[in-house]
């Protein structure tokens, strides 16, 4: 196992971006145990940051907040850049203008990383499959860790854990994938789980946000693989791109008698695809099988909360995009839904989303935002106008009148296929503010 002391110890190193996902701060901490002199630099302020930097308190670590200063990038041994701090940054290209190496936590990790690591990265999915990757790859080694795109989870400490003979699971957004572009790496065995237009307020257009996923595969070894979604054309296409072992997974690749609990066709597709991964590296079947129907699903996914009154509660607030909203829909079957919807702006199409909304909800309580406006606007003109029950400036105003209008049997849906930023966080503050306004109806009885 390769000493992280070795690597980091004595060096200064920037860390940009600390966030309030825990990522940055896993990081973080772990650098000083490592030796590092550590700066950290966030555009966020001390307020806004207080959650994290109450974990660094009493550290040797200088901070740098609400601005970043040239100095700590133009002299550092190494930046230690967040996936959310855009590639373009004009502080990061001073760093590199003044040969100073800019690092992302995953990708650092692998270059350093002697064991095998899995992958997976895709509009949506990611998490549901990664988890149940985990899950099943736990049940034959329990040394298998799970970490990248998760909350609360830097991969670059695993470095002190993680040896040559364990496995780490990652799951990848477009953006952390950026550092395995620059690094010219690929995970031992991968998954694209689909593709779908998203995070367009962030890249200049769809081929871009594709180009950054691909590093998923386009780096593999000849004794690496990926697997790709037979069920959709656009992820058949990326298939002929990969250099080494491509495969597929479908839907129909789930044993019909196998008892899956998660609902939704997307799920199946989840779970075709762990299914798939899991077999390639070996799994028995019958392993497989017990982890699969022993899984219950990822909070705020399609988490459903319980019931108050015979109204129903299903948490998914990582709906971020109008894929996830549709899907989201479809799966609630069977039910009077109630939905909120509604938030910032990524720039996607919203039409078919409302659409989707006007056809199978009953009510429709819309949270404000700088994509709400265009969202009411294709709910008109999709027919579903007279369902909208108010635009509501904050979530728990939005539950109530809802509660108030529902009857046994119905379901209030939280699927805003929309970004959190503005009212929340981030998506995560979100559900976890749904989760509390619905825990608040059910251990009072009414929260009114």
């Amino acid at each position: 196992m390769t000493d992280p002391r070795s690597l980091f110890a004595g060096k200064k190193i920037t860390v940009m971006g600390l966030g309030l996902l825990g990522r940055g701060l896993g990081d973080t901490l772990f650098l000083v145990r490592c030796g590092a002199q550590v700066t950290v630099t966030d555009l966020k302020s001390a307020d806004q940051l207080a959650p994290s930097l109450e974990k660094l308190d009493g550290l040797p670590i200088r901070l740098r907040l609400g601005r970043h200063e040239p100095e700590d990038f133009a002299s550092a041994d190494m930046i230690l850049r967040n996936a959310d701090v855009p590639h373009s940054s004009p502080f990061l290209a001073m760093a590199r203008e003044n040969r100073v190496p800019v690092e992302m936590d995953e990708s650092l990790f692998c270059k350093h990383f002697r064991g095998r690591v899995v992958g997976v990265t895709g509009t949506r999915g990611k998490t549901t499959t990664t988890m149940l990757i985990h899950r099943i790859l736990s049940a034959i080694n329990p040394r298998t860790f799970l970490s990248g795109n998760i909350m609360g989870c830097a991969t670059l400490p695993l470095l002190e854990t993680a040896g040559a003979d364990d496995t780490v699971v990652l799951e990848l957004s477009s953006w952390q994938l950026q550092g395995f572009h620059d690094a010219r790496i690929s995970p031992h065995g991968s998954v694209f789980t689909n593709v779908y237009p998203d995070h367009l307020n962030r890249y200049t257009g769809m081929d871009a946000y594709i180009e950054d996923k691909k590093a998923i595969f386009l780096y593999q070894q000849a004794d690496s693989f990926c697997l790709f979604n037979r069920d959709q054309p656009e992820s058949e296409e990326l298939a002929a791109e990969a250099p080494a072992g491509r495969y597929f997974f479908s839907a129909q690749d789930v044993p019909a008698d196998w008892r899956i609990k998660l609902p939704g066709v997307h799920n199946r597709e989840n779970v075709a695809a762990a299914i798939c991964l899991t077999r390639r590296l070996g799994v028995p079947d019958e392993v497989i099988r017990s982890a699969v129907e022993g899984f219950d699903g990822v909070e705020h996914r399609l988490q459903w909360l319980g019931e108050w009154q015979g109204i129903g509660f299903v948490n998914d607030s990582t709906s971020t995009t109008p894929v996830a909203g549709c899907a989201a829909l479809r799966s609630v079957s069977g039910k009077r839904i109630l939905l909120i919807a509604g938030g910032s702006d990524k720039k996607l199409d919203l039409l078919p989303f409302a659409r989707a909304a006007a056809e199978r909800s009953a009510k429709i309580a819309l949270l404000e935002g700088t994509a709400t406006d265009a969202l009411h606007q294709h709910l008109i003109s999709a027919g579903g106008g007279d369902k909208v029950v108010g635009r509501f400036g904050n979530l728990r105003d939005a539950v109530l009148r809802l509660v108030d209008q529902a009857v046994a049997g119905d379901v209030v849906l939280l699927s805003p296929a929309c970004a959190s930023f503005g009212m929340f966080q981030n998506e995560f503050h979100r559900g976890e503010t749904f989760i509390q306004i619905v825990r608040g109806l059910m251990g009072e009885g009414d929260d009114r």
